[in-house]
């Protein structure tokens, strides 16, 4: 089936964007260049031209991508870029203004918000074709990330998934089998009552964006939550009782004491006050990103799987969540060379060097082998955890968010604490999920 990866930006960004000014267009320098050109990086030559490019993000990020912009122009010395940078606000700012006039950069950064931006996106499956993007080593499923309908709107900067991070010697203490690529629900269940029952202690702590694990429940399924045919304006399938499946397991777990409550889990606020981090728990659910910081939190051995699926070899349905990508203007002068700067930034061992994946874990697989040699052995979990969630079949994912996600949501997470305390049932809660995003939906 189909792979596609989830562009769930608003809810998992990789990067916490801080405030600084937006920069005013600048020009980079020259240095010498110091490795040889990788895949997608061969110099090239032509008539001189100018493009122009711009982001938003941390000083961290400007000062990097800046040092990037030079060693391309380095190589590519017949292509001048100017670029601007800005903290987020104001990047939306212009942007919008841009885009009434229909005159924005020739390369822009866009995240999940990119179907109101798609009249001056230029669609680059052309330009891949002709070969001036480079996406050999790339997995057909981050090409996916960032297309719509078959259009591919953008080249993503970096990625990340959601994972399950567990303590090996508390499995073992307890005789659970180890989490694996092909673990299901199921056998999350019986590892967490397992451990509760042998060692006392909670078998998963919390599951921090629960309704995203039901989203996964129904592309697991082999449907969508939300209809991406529709832009996520309307549900994506039409039983009722597929989501009951997961009402009722995650309620058996917590009424068994192997999970936390509501109660208990609002007083998780932080990695650090992580049952998992405490000894409290064998179990967390997070993001990749999240790893190294609960790890070290935490001061002992710690391992990253991928989420459980409804059937073994089944869908695994884990988004990769671009933190942003690459688009390029539908009216630039200059494609080809606005193109020749994407590779680039995605192919260029030495530019991902200066880089070093603060956007996310890059996309393209002969780029993250490079930054792992170096690698601190915690990040590099987090690396590999992205290789096995490009591999294994995602089913049928939905990149756009739906504009209703925050009150679906909300009435997800009640459902969920009703069912819970034994209020309703989850052929009940799976019933009145469906008709109330239904309806908000419209």
């Amino acid at each position: 089936m189909k792979k596609t990866l989830n562009f769930l930006i608003g809810l998992f960004a990789v990067t916490i964007f801080t405030a600084c000014g937006g920069g005013a267009a600048q020009n980079g320098g020259d240095a010498a260049v110091t490795t040889p050109p990788t895949p997608g990086t061969a110099p090239a030559t032509g008539d001189q031209v100018e493009i122009s490019v711009a982001w938003w993000g941390s000083q961290v990020r400007h000062d990097r991508t800046v040092e990037v912009i030079n060693l391309f122009m380095e190589q590519y010395p017949h292509i001048r870029v100017t670029y601007q940078f800005f903290d987020p606000d104001g990047y939306w700012t212009v942007m919008n203004t841009g885009v009434a006039a229909n005159d924005v950069w020739d390369v822009f950064q866009m995240g999940g918000n990119f179907p109101q931006f798609m009249n001056v996106i230029l669609p680059l499956n052309d330009l891949i074709e002709r070969g001036y993007i480079d996406i050999t080593n790339a997995e057909p499923s981050y090409i996916e990330a960032t297309s719509a309908d078959g259009i591919v709107v953008g080249i993503s900067n970096g990625v990340n998934t959601h994972g399950v991070a567990w303590d090996p010697a508390m499995f073992d203490a307890a005789g659970a089998q180890h989490p694996n690529e092909d673990w299901t629900w199921a056998d999350f269940e019986a590892a967490a009552m397992l451990i509760h029952q042998e060692l006392g202690v909670w078998g998963s702590s919390q599951i921090t964006n629960d309704f995203i694990n039901l989203t996964l429940w129904v592309t697991q399924s082999g449907y969508n939550f939300f209809d991406p045919e529709t832009f996520s304006t309307t549900l994506g399938f039409t039983d009722p009782q597929i989501t009951a499946g997961y009402y009722a397991m995650r309620s058996r777990i917590v009424q068994a004491g192997a999970m936390p409550d509501p109660g208990d889990e609002m007083v998780i606020t932080d990695i650090e006050g992580d049952p998992l981090v405490t000894g409290q728990a064998a179990m967390t659910w997070i993001a990749s990103n999240q790893f190294v910081a609960l790890a070290n939190a935490a001061g002992r051995d710690l391992r990253l799987a991928p989420l459980p699926r409804v059937f073994h070899g089944g869908e695994s349905g884990m988004a990769i969540n671009s933190s942003q990508m690459f688009s390029i203007f539908n009216g630039t002068p200059h494609p080809e060379a606005a193109a020749q700067f994407v590779s680039f930034f995605q192919n260029s061992i030495e530019a991902n060097q200066i880089l070093l994946g603060e956007r996310g874990v890059p996309i393209m697989s002969h780029v993250r082998y490079a930054l792992q040699a170096d690698m601190d052995p915690m990040v590099a979990q987090t690396y590999e955890l992205i290789d096995v969630a490009g591999r294994l079949d995602t089913g049928a994912g939905n990149p756009i968010e739906s504009p209703n996600n925050p009150e679906i949501e909300d009435h997800h997470n009640l459902l969920m604490q009703q069912v819970i305390f034994g209020i309703i049932t989850p052929e009940q809660a799976a019933q009145q999920i469906f008709d109330f995003a239904t309806s908000v939906l419209g």
